[in-house]
C-alpha cells in the first residue's frame, strides 16, 4: 500500500473524563453509555423495531403528548429546526418568529431559505414575551406558523407557554416550540399547552450523545 498505516492509530484511544459545564454536549448518564455498548442489530430485525417503538414511547412521555407522529431524527437540534421549516412551510407562507436571542435569528434564516415570508416580534435579549403581545402580533400578521423558543440558551430566558396554544388555535396558526435547551430541565406539556410541533436535542439536558433530534407533530401539523 502506498499510504502507510497512521502511527497514531496504533495507540489505544484515550478519552479523558471531564465535567462538561457548557450548554451542550453534557455528560451522558451511565445508563446511556451502557446502552451504547450493546451489540449492533440490523434495521430490519424485529428487536430493532421494538427498540425503535420503545424510543418513540419514551419521547411521547418526554414531551407529554399522545401524538402518533413522534420520532427521533438522526440529526442535531439544528436538524430538528430545519425539519420544521422544510416540512411546514411552502413559498410565500407567513411565519411569525418570537425573537429574543440568537435562535430567533437562526430560525428566521432557515424560514427565509424555504421562501417563507418572515415577520418577527422582538423583545430585548434577556426578556420574554407576554401573551397579549403575541396575540396582537397574530392579529396583525395572520401567520401560518408561530415559532417560539422555550429556553433561549444565548440568554437563559425561559418562555412561559401557558395560553399561547389557545391563541394560535383561535388564529388557525400552528404553534411550534424549540425545546433544545430546556426539555428535561423544566416541565413541558405539549398536549396541555396546545403545541403543534415540538423538537429538542439529545445532547443538552437529556444527557445523551449528540446526533438525535426527538420531534413530535400533532394531527393539525
Amino acid at each position: 500500500m502506498h499510504v502507510p498505516s497512521p502511527v497514531s492509530l496504533q495507540e489505544p484511544m484515550v478519552v479523558p473524563l471531564k465535567t462538561l459545564m457548557g450548554p451542550g454536549p453534557s455528560n451522558a448518564h451511565p445508563r446511556v453509555l451502557e446502552a451504547q455498548s450493546q451489540p449492533l442489530l440490523g434495521h430490519l430485525h424485529a428487536e430493532f423495531c421494538k427498540i425503535m417503538d420503545d424510543c418513540k414511547d419514551g419521547i411521547r412521555y418526554m414531551f407529554q403528548t399522545e401524538n402518533r407522529v413522534t420520532l427521533a431524527l438522526s440529526s442535531t437540534g439544528h436538524g430538528g429546526m430545519e425539519c420544521v421549516m422544510a416540512n411546514l412551510l411552502e413559498r410565500d407562507d407567513v411565519i411569525l418568529i418570537a425573537h429574543n436571542g440568537v435562535w430567533g435569528d437562526r430560525s428566521s434564516d432557515m424560514a427565509r431559505r424555504q421562501g417563507a415570508v418572515v415577520h418577527q416580534i422582538k423583545e430585548p435579549a434577556g426578556s420574554g414575551f407576554y401573551l397579549q403581545e403575541l396575540r396582537a402580533a397574530l392579529d396583525v400578521y395572520k401567520p401560518k406558523v408561530l415559532f417560539v423558543t422555550h429556553g433561549e440558551s444565548s440568554t437563559g430566558v425561559l418562555q412561559n407557554l401557558n395560553g399561547i396554544g389557545d391563541v394560535c388555535k383561535a388564529h388557525d396558526c400552528l404553534f411550534v416550540v424549540d425545546t433544545v435547551a430546556s426539555l428535561g430541565g423544566v416541565p413541558f406539556y405539549a398536549d396541555q399547552w396546545g403545541v403543534d410541533v415540538v423538537y429538542t436535542g439529545s445532547q443538552k439536558v437529556l444527557s445523551a450523545p449528540p446526533g438525535t433530534a426527538p420531534i413530535s407533530l400533532s394531527e393539525n401539523a
